[in-house]
């Protein structure tokens, strides 16, 4: 699999022995993301080659740290000592994104009330207004 930044700097390869796909609930990425949740693909830190490009790491509490493209600051992936040996690459950076599919909503006891109404929105193809 593929991936890069936003600007094209930053270029990556993952294996295909993908450990999970998930979405994290938890404040601390909702923070740090700016989003109502964040998708990852979590896979072994040797299974993750960076091409090219500079990242800069940014320490978000004791256990994490955000990996961004120092030009664009697109997030790449995260580490976290807790899961020592992973790299948890955010799902947007992936070229097939499209493709892959969470397998699981982790701390959902954060999770934002409304996010099961999702379903029901309108929809529109481009934009909004």
């Amino acid at each position: 699999m593929k991936g890069r930044c936003h600007c094209n700097a930053v270029k990556f390869t993952l294996s295909e022995n993908i450990k999970t796909i998930l979405n994290c609930h938890c404040e601390l990425c909702r923070k740090a993301n700016g989003s109502a949740f964040s998708t990852y693909v979590v896979v072994a830190s040797n299974e993750f080659v960076k091409e090219c490009g500079d990242l800069k790491a940014i320490q978000l509490s004791d256990n994490a740290s955000k990996h961004v493209c120092l030009n664009c600051a697109t997030p790449i992936f995260n580490e976290n000592p807790k899961y020592a040996g992973l790299k948890i690459v955010y799902l947007g950076a992936l070229d097939n994104a499209n493709q892959l599919v969470p397998l699981v909503d982790t701390y959902c006891e954060s999770q934002l009330k409304w996010l099961s109404e999702l379903g029901s929105l309108r929809k529109m193809e481009k934009g909004f207004g």
